[in-house]
């Protein structure tokens, strides 16, 4: 309400691209981009500087982390009590939101190559679009597997958008729409 800092952490990556998160009473910060690429989760009512003297360690503030496990441009997507990040190259890592507790790191197989774009949910589904226009669709829940791979048919590096049941993918030179009809 006034603007003043509540808290502040040092350390991560030395270019934060992804968007922070709020789910299940924590915010989720993450960040890939030089010696460190931590996921962590922050207790919302941190208070002062909660930077610990090892990256890899909690305190009052830092509920979970781990600190090799974070993305460089994907923002993380919160699907019920789980938390799944996607590296650049693909790996995607499931959270309990909660406790931390990876319960996958898996690659995405197939002829997707490069992710830029963050994952998009539907709530029974997560969509890995790849920059070469591969869309790959994992099902939300504690066991990983890809259960189609969709073609766009040319780049897509933006990440999609689903409102009213439709799912928007803007590809280099076109703006596709999938509905369920």
């Amino acid at each position: 309400a006034s603007g003043k800092e509540l808290w502040f952490l040092k350390g991560g990556g030395d270019i934060p691209v992804p968007t922070p998160i709020f789910a299940n009473d924590l915010i989720y910060l993450t960040s890939a981009h030089g010696r460190l690429r931590p996921m962590r989760a922050i207790r919302p009512g941190a208070i002062g500087d909660i930077t610990p003297p090892d990256p890899a360690s909690t305190n009052a503030g830092i509920a979970w982390v781990h600190p090799r496990q974070g993305n460089y441009m994907q923002t993380p997507i919160a699907v019920g009590n789980r938390i799944y990040g996607c590296s650049d190259s693909g790996v995607v890592t499931c959270f309990d939101g909660m406790s931390g507790k990876i319960l996958y790191s898996e690659r995405l197989k197939g002829p997707a190559q490069g992710y830029t774009a963050s994952p998009v949910s539907d709530g029974r589904h997560l969509f890995f679009p790849g920059e070469t226009g591969k869309v790959l669709v994992v099902p939300v829940g504690d066991q990983f597997s890809t259960i189609a791979t969709n073609d766009l048919g040319e780049t897509c590096m933006a990440t999609p958008a689903i409102v009213d049941g439709t799912i928007l993918f803007r590809t280099r030179g076109k703006l596709i729409a999938i509905a369920n009809e």
